[in-house]
C-alpha cells in the first residue's frame, strides 16, 4: 500500500500543473475550478475508485486490491482526505453515504451530518441588535461548529460492510500525516483563499497552515502531527474513542479552551459527543426515464432539488431530441433549478421536526401543475408551492444562504458494492479553528440565521441537537433494478443543479463519463443565471443563446467535482471532474 502512495505522489506533480496563486473570491464559488488542470483522469476496470485526489484514490484502490470492500476503501479515502485536503472535508465534519450491498440487492443511507450542541440557541448567529452576522464573522464562530458526524459514519459503515481491520485502513492517513506529503496546488490555492476568508483568530490554523503568514512550501514535505496522534488513537480505540473516552476528553478539553477567547460561547458536554448517533435513512427515488433515480432524503434538500429539477425539465423539454448544443434544453434545464431551489429551501428541515413533504413534492401532478406554473411565470421569481395535503404556507421565507467546503467519493468493489459518500466542513478549512490537529467545521451556518420571518418561523431555524439542511446530494441510478450509475460532487447550493446537469449528459445525451463530467455547468441564481466560464470542454453554444431580460447571464467560475462512476458494457468506467484534482483508478 505504501509503495502506491509514493508513486501517486510522483504522479500528483505530473498531472496537476498551474501555479498556487489565489483564485478569485466569489459569493458562491469561493473555490472555483483549477486554473491549471485540463487534463480528464478517467479509468476502466472490474473495481473503481473516484476521489477529489490522487493519494486518496491510491489509497482507496490499494483496499480494494487487498480484498477490502467499497466501505473499506470509503475509510481509506477519507482518512486520507483529512489529512491532504484538509479544506473541503475531514474528521471534524459530516458526510451522507448512500452505499449499495451487492449481497442483500439493498441501499442503505447513512446520515452522518453535523449536530447542534445541547447548548445551542436560535439566535447564536444574530448580533446584539438581531441583525445576522457577516458571513465571515459567522463561519469564525465557536458557536458555528456542529458536532462532528464522519467518525461515526465511516465506523458504522465499516462495522456493518467493511472486511479489512480497521486499523489497517487508516493506516495510509497516519503516514501521510506523520512523515508528510508535498501540498499540492490546489491545497496551497486553497490556503490563501482562507487568508482572505480570515484566520487570526486562529493562532494554532496559522502555526501549521501558514507559519509566518505563508502557506508552506511546495516542494517540502507537509506534516500534522497532532492528526496523526488523533488518526493513530482511533486506529487503536475504534471511532467509539471519538466519542467517548480519552479522544473525547482531548476534545471536549480543546474546545474548552477555545471558549476563553469567546466567553458568550456556551462549550459543549460530555453527553454532547457521546449522544452523537448516525442516523439510518429512506433513500429518497423517483422514476424517471425508465430509470431509478436515487438520492439523499432530508435534511438533504439537494436530493429532492436534484430530482425535481429533472422531472420539471421532462415536463417542458423534448428529451427525445435533446441535444448540447439546443440553447431551449438549457434555459428550461435552468428554470428547472430555480422553481426547485425555491421548493427545497423553504421546505426542507432536519425531520426531527416533522415529516418534510419531499414525496408530495415529487408527486406527478404535483410536478406537472408546477412545470405549467413555470412555463407561464417568465420573467417572475418563483415562490415555493404548496403540495398535496398542505393548504397553507407554515414558515417564512428564508434568507439566502451559502455551503462552500465539500469532496465527493465515488467507489465500487469487485462484488458490485458501491459506495456515494459526499462530506464538507462547509466553508474553506470550515471554521479553521484546529482540535486535535482536524480541522473543525463550521457547518451550524447552514441554519438560518433569523429563526423567524415576517413573524413566522423559519423551517431550517437552529435549535438542540438537530442537523442543518444541507444540499449535498450522492446519487445513484438503477436500470431494471441493477445499480448502473453513481456520481456526487461539492459546490455548496449548486450541487443539484450541478448533478442535474452531468445526469442530462450521462442519460439523455448518452455523453460518457469524461464528457459528462467536464461539459461546462449552469446554474440559476436568483435573478441571475451564470454560465461556465472557461469550462474544460467547450460551451456548446453562445452565451447570447441564453442571455435573456428576465434572468441575465454572466460568465463565472463554477467550482464543481463530480466523482462519476458508470456500468458500460459489462464495465465500470470512472471520470473524475478536472476542475479539481480529481483522480479515478481502477482494477483491472
Amino acid at each position: 500500500m505504501q509503495r502506491s502512495l509514493f508513486l501517486m505522489l510522483g504522479l500528483c506533480s505530473l498531472a496537476i500543473t498551474g501555479a498556487a496563486a489565489a483564485a478569485p473570491v466569489s459569493r458562491d464559488d469561493p473555490e472555483s475550478s483549477d486554473p491549471g488542470r485540463r487534463s480528464i483522469s478517467t479509468a476502466t476496470g472490474s473495481a473503481v475508485v473516484v476521489t477529489a485526489n490522487p493519494l486518496a484514490s491510491a489509497a482507496a484502490l490499494d483496499v480494494l486490491a487487498e480484498g477490502g470492500t467499497a466501505a473499506d476503501a470509503l475509510v481509506s479515502a477519507q482518512a486520507v482526505l483529512a489529512v491532504v485536503e484538509p479544506q473541503s472535508s475531514g474528521l471534524g465534519g459530516g458526510g451522507f453515504l448512500l452505499y449499495w450491498d451487492a449481497q442483500q440487492q439493498s441501499l442503505e443511507v447513512l446520515d452522518g451530518r453535523e449536530v447542534a450542541p445541547s447548548s445551542s440557541r436560535p439566535d447564536d448567529l444574530l448580533s446584539p441588535s438581531g441583525e445576522a452576522l457577516p458571513w465571515n464573522e459567522a463561519t469564525t464562530r465557536l458557536d458555528a461548529i456542529g458536532i462532528p458526524g464522519t467518525v461515526a459514519l465511516l465506523w458504522d459503515a465499516h462495522q456493518q460492510y467493511g472486511r479489512l481491520p480497521w486499523k489497517s485502513t487508516l493506516l495510509p492517513a497516519i503516514r501521510l500525516a506523520r512523515d508528510g506529503f508535498l501540498p499540492s496546488p490546489r491545497l496551497l490555492r486553497s490556503l490563501q483563499l482562507a487568508k482572505r476568508f480570515g484566520v487570526t483568530h486562529s493562532d494554532a490554523f496559522q502555526e501549521l497552515y501558514l507559519p509566518g503568514g505563508q502557506p508552506p512550501q511546495a516542494d517540502q514535505p507537509f506534516r500534522n502531527p497532532a492528526l496523526a496522534s488523533t488518526l493513530e488513537s482511533l486506529a487503536r480505540d475504534g471511532g467509539p474513542g471519538f466519542y467517548r473516552g480519552t479522544l473525547a476528553q482531548q476534545i471536549l478539553l480543546e474546545m474548552s479552551s477555545l471558549q476563553a477567547s469567546e466567553p458568550e460561547f456556551q462549550g459543549w458536554s460530555a453527553s454532547d459527543l457521546d449522544s452523537y448517533a448516525v442516523v439510518r435513512r429512506q433513500p429518497l427515488c423517483s422514476t424517471q426515464l425508465k430509470l431509478q433515480i436515487c438520492t439523499m432524503p432530508p435534511p438533504s434538500s439537494g436530493g429532492l432539488g436534484l430530482l425535481q429539477t429533472l422531472a420539471l425539465l421532462m415536463q417542458t423539454t423534448d428529451l427525445s431530441i435533446s441535444s448540447a448544443d439546443d440553447p431551449e434544453t438549457w434555459r428550461q434545464l435552468a428554470r428547472a433549478q430555480a422553481w426547485a431551489d425555491a421548493d427545497r429551501l423553504y421546505w426542507v428541515h432536519d425531520p426531527l421536526d416533522g415529516a418534510v413533504p419531499a414525496t408530495a413534492l415529487l408527486n406527478q401532478a404535483y410536478i406537472q401543475a408546477r412545470a405549467k406554473d413555470m412555463q407561464f411565470a417568465a420573467g417572475k421569481a418563483p415562490s415555493p408551492g404548496l403540495p398535496a395535503g398542505i393548504n397553507r404556507y407554515p414558515f417564512g421565507l428564508p434568507e439566502r444562504g451559502r455551503e462552500q467546503g465539500t469532496t465527493q467519493i465515488t467507489i465500487v468493489d469487485v462484488v458490485g458494492n458501491i459506495a456515494s459518500y459526499t462530506s464538507s466542513v462547509e466553508t474553506i478549512f470550515g471554521s479553521r479553528h484546529l482540535v486535535a490537529g482536524m480541522v473543525m467545521n463550521n457547518q451550524l451556518t447552514d441554519f438560518a440565521f433569523q429563526p423567524s420571518r415576517q413573524g413566522q418561523p423559519v423551517a431550517n431555524r437552529r435549535r438542540p441537537g438537530r442537523r442543518p439542511m444541507s444540499s449535498m446530494a450522492p446519487t445513484l441510478v438503477f436500470r431494471n433494478g441493477r445499480p448502473v450509475l453513481a456520481l456526487g460532487s461539492p459546490g455548496g447550493r449548486s450541487i443539484p443543479h450541478l448533478l442535474s446537469r452531468v445526469l442530462l449528459a450521462s442519460l439523455i445525451w448518452n455523453e460518457p463519463p469524461e464528457r459528462a463530467v467536464a461539459l461546462p455547468h449552469l446554474s440559476s441564481r436568483g435573478r441571475t443565471l451564470v454560465m461556465e466560464k472557461d469550462p474544460p470542454l467547450p460551451w456548446p453554444l453562445q452565451q447570447e443563446q441564453l442571455n435573456n431580460s428576465n434572468q441575465p447571464a454572466r460568465l463565472q467560475g463554477i467550482g464543481s467535482g463530480t466523482a462519476l462512476v458508470q456500468w458500460i458494457n459489462g464495465r465500470w468506467h470512472g471520470a473524475a471532474d478536472p476542475r479539481r484534482e480529481g483522480t479515478a483508478l481502477a482494477l483491472p
